[in-house]
C-alpha cells in the first residue's frame, strides 16, 4: 500500500507540474528554451518554478517506489531529483545564452549543468528500467527508450551545432514530454499493480 501511495503521489506530482509548465512555456513559443519561461521578471515565472519544483518532487518519489523493483532506477531518479530543482531554482539569464554562440554568465552555465544532470539521470533511470528484469514496468521504460533517446540526443546535437532555433526548440520539448511521460506512465503502473521485487 505504500509503495502504491507513492507512486499516486508521484504521478499526482508530475502531472500537475507538466501541466503548469506546459501553460508557463506556452507564451514563448517554439523558438527559445524551455528555461526562458523562468527567467525573473517573464508573466509566468513563478507558475514555471512551482512546476520544475513539482517535477522534481515526483522524481524522488518515485525513486522511492521503484528502488524495490530497480535499485538502479531509484537511485538515479534520487540524484535526478535535486538537480531538476535545482534548475528551476537557479534560472538562466535573459535569452538563456548558452556557448558556444553567446556569452554566457557563470548563472547561465550553472543553471545548464543542473538541468542536464536532470534530464540525464532521469533518461539513465529509464534505461536502467528497461536493462533489468522488471516485469511490467520494462515494455513502458523500453518505449520510453526509443522515444526519448534519440530525441534527446537530437537536441544535444542541436544545441551545440544550430543553437537557438525553431528545431532546437521542438526537440527540446519533445525530449522532456518523454521523460516525464515515461514517469508518469510508470507511476501509474506502480499505483495499480505494484510489481514484486525480483
Amino acid at each position: 500500500m505504500r509503495r502504491r501511495g507513492t507512486a499516486a503521489a508521484a504521478f499526482a506530482a508530475g502531472a500537475t507540474g507538466l501541466v503548469g509548465l506546459a501553460v508557463a512555456v506556452w507564451p514563448h513559443g517554439v523558438h527559445g528554451y524551455v528555461s526562458e519561461s523562468g527567467v525573473p521578471g517573464t508573466a509566468r515565472a513563478d507558475l514555471y518554478l512551482l512546476s520544475i519544483v513539482l517535477i522534481a518532487v515526483a522524481a524522488a518519489l518515485l525513486a522511492g517506489a521503484l528502488w524495490p523493483v530497480c535499485r538502479q532506477a531509484g537511485a538515479l531518479l534520487l540524484a535526478a531529483a535535486p538537480a531538476i530543482g535545482l534548475s528551476g531554482a537557479v534560472t538562466c539569464t535573459d535569452g538563456c545564452p548558452l556557448p558556444p554562440y553567446d556569452p554566457t554568465t557563470a548563472q547561465d552555465l550553472l543553471h545548464a549543468g543542473a538541468s542536464i544532470a536532470g534530464v540525464g539521470f532521469s533518461a539513465l533511470a529509464m534505461l536502467a528500467v528497461a536493462w533489468w528484469p522488471t516485469g511490467r514496468l520494462r515494455p513502458i521504460a523500453r518505449a520510453g527508450v526509443a522515444v526519448a533517446w534519440p530525441v534527446l540526443v537530437a537536441t544535444a546535437a542541436c544545441m551545440v551545432f544550430v543553437g537557438r532555433s525553431g528545431v532546437t526548440g521542438v526537440l527540446e520539448r519533445l525530449g522532456l514530454l518523454a521523460c516525464v511521460a515515461w514517469m508518469l506512465a510508470t507511476a501509474v503502473a506502480i499505483a495499480v499493480d505494484p510489481p514484486r521485487p525480483g
